[in-house]
């Protein structure tokens, strides 16, 4: 019954790695893929965090089912993300391990490979997954998580840099999130945009006439504008609230929460009701200054459900958030600002319709088929090409 309604509301549940694998065994005389990055786990762990990467790989998983390709699934994801600094180490030197091993156990099966993964990670397990590929004479793909990879690349020292430019950056198709990274990139003839997307529909339609529900999702980072946001929404007009929902983080400060007059924190969501928690509110509040925001996945889900954003303006959030058009955008770390663009909304019903009739333009935009799409034929074209 549960996944009947959310394939009504058109956000099917997103398949673990393990229903992906055994869907994908089924499938004979398809473009064969190994297909590397973060994927939801078959069996929740209770601390486990099921963020926007494995939200957004999922889901890609499935729309390059949905075109052609039987998919052979390694998962990246590590278990539990609120380790200490040690822990952490060593839990990526595990993932590393697991990956080279499969990926050297796998990859002769596969017409292609596909590796999504963020910045961070993509010098040691790129070079890694491609120098396999090559090795089996097999095309590569690097989904870049993320907006990050520009910082990233800057950082590399001159060894680095050409090691890079040689192999996964340069040889392999590359698909990044933002315009901004195909022109920090060089606009290499390799590089393509490929758009964070979502599919999500909200399950009842509102029309409010101004906003007085507000909220704020995501992972309750500090730098992801909490402390921002609980600020600006202390002297809210009466009537206005503002919810809070995301998992705890390591810097979490739910002190911020206590005798606050206006807001509530309603704990984590499964990705599967935030159409519902959307639908339920009128305007999303994202003034994230995290160092690694690309497309946020929650910005894209607001916008299909028709809530205007107020956003920092940050890294390649901009490109999300059209200022004046789909959302309002402030400066990252400002307060008044915040409090500034909110007020105006709840005091400017027109200009409060004009966003949300923006924002569904947008969100619209950025519906995965034609990404999915996208990133299809880059693989068969590179399938081709080696052939």
């Amino acid at each position: 019954m549960g996944s009947e309604r959310r394939a009504r509301r058109g956000v099917g549940p997103i398949k673990t790695e393990r229903a992906i694998e055994t869907d994908a065994e089924a499938e004979a005389g398809k473009l064969r893929l190994l297909f590397i990055g973060p994927m939801p786990p078959s069996a929740k762990s209770p601390n486990e965090v099921i963020g926007g990467a494995r939200v957004m790989t999922a889901r890609l998983a499935e729309g390059l089912r949905e075109r052609g390709f039987a998919l052979d699934v390694v998962s990246t994801a590590r278990p539990r993300p609120n380790l200490s600094r040690r822990k952490a180490r060593w839990h990526e030197l595990i993932t590393g391990v697991r990956v080279f091993c499969a990926a050297l156990r796998r990859m002769r099966r596969a017409d292609a490979a596909l590796l999504s993964i963020s910045a961070y990670s993509a010098f040691i397990v790129g070079l890694i997954v491609w120098i396999i590929a090559a090795a089996h004479r097999k095309p590569m793909g690097l989904r870049l998580l993320g907006g990050a990879m520009s910082e990233v690349y800057s950082k590399y020292g001159p060894l680095r840099r050409r090691i890079a430019d040689r192999t996964f950056l340069g040889r392999a198709t590359v698909l990044v999130e933002s315009r901004r990274l195909c022109e920090d990139l060089g606009n290499r003839p390799n590089v393509h945009w490929m758009a964070n997307s979502r599919d999500v529909r909200p399950p009842f339609d509102r029309a409010p006439e101004r906003p007085r529900r507000l909220a704020f999702v995501g992972q309750l980072r500090m730098a992801k504008g909490l402390g921002e946001a609980l600020e600006a929404c202390r002297p809210l007009p009466e009537g206005c609230s503002l919810s809070v929902y995301g998992p705890a983080m390591t810097d979490t400060d739910f002190s911020l929460f206590e005798g606050h007059p206006s807001a509530a924190y309603g704990g984590a969501l499964e990705p599967a009701d935030v159409p519902r928690v959307l639908a339920e509110h009128d305007l999303l509040l994202f003034p994230s200054y995290y160092r690694g925001e690309g497309y946020p996945g929650i910005i894209i889900e607001a916008m299909q459900c028709g809530l205007p954003v107020i956003a920092a303006r940050w890294n390649t959030v901009p490109e999300v958030v059209e200022h004046e058009e789909s959302g309002l955008l402030v400066a990252p770390r400002s307060v008044e600002e915040l409090r500034s663009a909110i007020n105006r909304l709840i005091e400017d019903p027109a200009l409060y319709q004009r966003l949300r009739a923006g924002a569904a333009k947008r969100g619209e935009y950025l519906r995965s088929n034609r990404w999915h799409g996208l990133a299809a034929d880059e693989l068969r074209r590179a399938v081709a090409k080696r052939r």
